[in-house]
């Protein structure tokens, strides 16, 4: 039997590889501050969480599976111009962030 199709491999990804990933890339502090909008609102993301400091995990494991979330936010901030008004629509609204 012949199955055909495309496979997505889940490949882990240093912080500073998935900010420049993202159109258009960003710095690594940028990037932290969407990982860390989406680790307080997005349930995929709380492993992203530290609970004992209250910021981010250094220790959690980014994949490209993370990337079409934190891509959605950052397009979010490119149109809406702050990260407190993408922090406010993700807390409102956070299925906006989610899905294909």
């Amino acid at each position: 039997m012949l199955i055909q199709g495309s496979c997505v491999v889940e490949q882990l990804l240093t912080r500073e590889e998935a900010a420049k990933q993202l159109e258009p890339p960003v710095g690594i502090r940028q990037f932290q501050k969407y990982l860390d909008l989406a680790s307080l609102y997005l349930p995929e993301f709380e492993d992203f969480r530290d609970e004992d400091n209250g910021g981010l995990n250094g220790r959690a494991k980014l994949t490209n599976w993370h990337l079409p979330v934190l891509q959605r936010i950052r397009s979010y901030v490119l149109a809406k111009g702050s990260l407190k008004k993408v922090a406010i629509e993700l807390k409102n609204h956070p299925e906006k962030f989610l899905g294909a």
